[in-house]
């Protein structure tokens, strides 16, 4: 076989390329990631610097853990009633006792996906934070018994309740009759179901940052961006 004199030329070329290419690609994540690490840093600049709570208004549930984050509010207020939105038929068990319903916002395949830790997989991980993706919503009927360490609350107005209560109607996705659009067969338990959601999510939009503009839109004093676990409790009392 006859000698290519221009092989050591082409192959330096091509590991020079490769080179480029991968430095291109670091260089792209460390900018990402640097972005982010600032937008997390000014996000924990404080708004609605003004708020006091409540003492004789409704008192909301805030949950942020490790996997999801949700607002807890009465199943049952002069302002809105939450089992009209969310019907018994929307759950496939008794949910007579409830007295409260938990509503989040995510990415739709780490919502559906990964109920628990023990669910949670690689991939879908990266691609929640780092491709843009679906959304949907997480609504469970449930009662204050159930809210544990991971959970604070705050006393809000009437007022301010109604502005909650648009903000998280907002996020939802609705057919040409003006009703929720339920996802059918998926569900953490009896008391839960999933609805189609507005929105992308990625790394800095996320649910905890979800919850932390419902709390914005609240006149609750928050950060002003939340996209980390926990964050949303920053500012809210013990």
């Amino acid at each position: 076989m006859a000698y290519d004199e221009d092989q050591p030329a082409r192959t330096r070329q091509l590991w020079l390329g490769c080179a480029l290419e991968i430095k291109r690609v670091v260089i792209g994540l460390l900018c990402l990631v640097m972005c982010t690490a600032t937008l997390v840093v000014i996000g924990l600049i404080p708004v609605n610097n003004d708020f006091e709570p409540s003492s004789d208004g409704i008192e909301i549930f805030i949950i942020s853990n490790p996997v999801h984050a949700d607002l807890v509010m009465p199943l049952h207020t002069e302002i809105t009633d939450w089992s009209v939105h969310f019907p018994a038929d929307c759950f496939s068990g008794n949910t007579f006792g409830a007295t409260h319903v938990a509503i989040g916002w995510g990415d739709r395949g780490f919502y559906i996906e990964t109920p628990t830790w023990a669910d949670l997989r690689v991939s879908t991980t990266v691609k929640a934070l780092f491709w843009p993706s679906k959304t949907c919503m997480h609504v469970t009927l449930t009662s204050t018994d159930y809210l544990g360490e991971d959970s604070r609350s705050v006393f809000i107005s009437r007022e301010q309740y109604g502005q909650l209560v648009d903000f998280v109607n907002s996020s939802f996705r609705i057919n040409e009759h003006g009703d929720k659009i339920q996802i059918s067969d998926e569900a953490y338990g009896y008391n839960g179901a999933f609805f189609e959601a507005l929105g992308t999510y990625h790394c800095v939009n996320t649910c905890n940052y979800w919850v932390g503009m419902a709390m914005q839109a609240a006149g609750i004093r928050t950060g002003w961006l939340t996209p980390l676990p926990k964050t949303v409790f920053l500012y809210l009392p013990e």
